[in-house]
């Protein structure tokens, strides 16, 4: 997980900002004496990274650890400087891998009660508290590239938006718009381990399958809509509803044995619990019109229209055969799905 302040990775110890070739740092360099007595001044670039932070947040923390705050934390070390050697060393500060300190923060951002420093802030590398050897130079690191999104319209991967829906106001349900089973041979539990290979039971032999179809997206990569929990129901009900059609048809008329021998017939051909994987993806699609828009109209239809745009371009090229059914379905199925 990656924390942002106004859109830009927070500086902590658990991640990954980094000042990149802060230049000129300027350091004396040997030979020394007697031909140069401290040095020869040569410009080095210096470099810092988050994973040596100190002097940070003691009671607010990210990942378990300190977080830079306003002209008090600072990086223990930097580096790029080790040859500047000399007895002198740096020209203004008579350091070489000297600490770095932030010298800019968020306005509106705090933790303990002082601002944080982020990716793009300056800092100055190599001090001696509390000048530095050379310039200010930004730090770099990630921009929430979410910033500025629809808090209304919330679509993309599971692992990308489940959170943000579930704190969203109202607290919404992120839903997987083609079911994950349409995809997987064995069960939720065995989706989220996140293995490629699974045991699979079937009558008295058990055998490791793959996991889920080939190029199909994982369960954290389905891709999702945010949907109040009333809603998610309904559209949950629609999508259980119209893919049982699909892969559990049964012609009228078939008395109960007519029945069960058919289902029979079904399974060991594969076709009992699945149907043509392009028929799963329209009727996952379709299931959306069953969502009502809340008091405020959310859903649009224009973020129905976004949600469906993202189904087809995430299931774009995934062919062949896929679940419909909560149960597993039998080898022949599982074999139809992975051909």
């Amino acid at each position: 997980m990656t924390v942002f302040a106004n859109g830009l990775e927070v500086a902590c110890k658990a991640q990954g900002n980094k000042v990149i070739a802060n230049f000129p740092d300027v350091c004396f360099t040997p030979p020394e004496n007697p031909a140069t007595p401290p040095g020869v001044p040569v410009p080095y670039p210096s470099f810092g990274f988050d994973s040596d932070t100190d002097g940070g947040t003691s009671t607010v923390k990210i990942g378990g650890k300190t977080i830079t705050q306003k002209n008090q934390s600072y990086y223990t070390k930097t580096s790029g400087t080790e040859a500047g050697c000399a007895a002198k060393k740096g020209v203004i500060t008579s350091k070489n891998t000297g600490k770095e300190y932030a010298v800019a923060w968020s306005s509106n951002v705090k933790a303990d009660g002082e601002p944080v420093n982020r990716m793009s802030d300056l800092s100055t590398n190599n001090h001696a508290s509390p000048i530095g050897n050379a310039p200010p130079h930004p730090k770099v690191a990630k921009a929430d590239l979410d910033e500025g999104e629809d808090p209304n319209c919330l679509i993309g991967e599971y692992d990308d938006i489940k959170t943000k829906c579930a704190n969203a106001k109202p607290p919404g349900e992120a839903h997987h718009i083609v079911p994950d089973k349409a995809f997987r041979t064995g069960s939720r539990d065995q989706a989220e381990t996140g293995a490629t290979t699974i045991s699979r039971t079937f009558g008295t032999k058990t055998k490791n399958v793959k996991e889920r179809k080939k190029g199909a997206p994982s369960l954290g990569e389905g891709m999702c809509i945010c949907l109040s929990k009333s809603q998610h129901e309904k559209v949950h009900k629609k999508e259980r509803d119209e893919l049982s059609k699909l892969g559990k048809s049964l012609k009228k008329g078939l008395t109960t044995a007519q029945k069960k021998a058919t289902i029979e017939a079904r399974k060991a051909e594969g076709t009992w619990g699945t149907a043509d994987m392009g028929k799963i993806v329209q009727k996952s699609k379709d299931s959306l019109d069953a969502v009502e828009q809340d008091k405020n109209g959310n859903p649009t239809a224009d973020c129905i229209k976004k949600a469906r745009a993202a189904v087809n371009q995430q299931t774009r090229g995934i062919k062949g055969t896929g679940r419909t059914s909560g149960p597993l379905v039998s080898e022949a199925g599982v074999a139809k799905m992975l051909a």
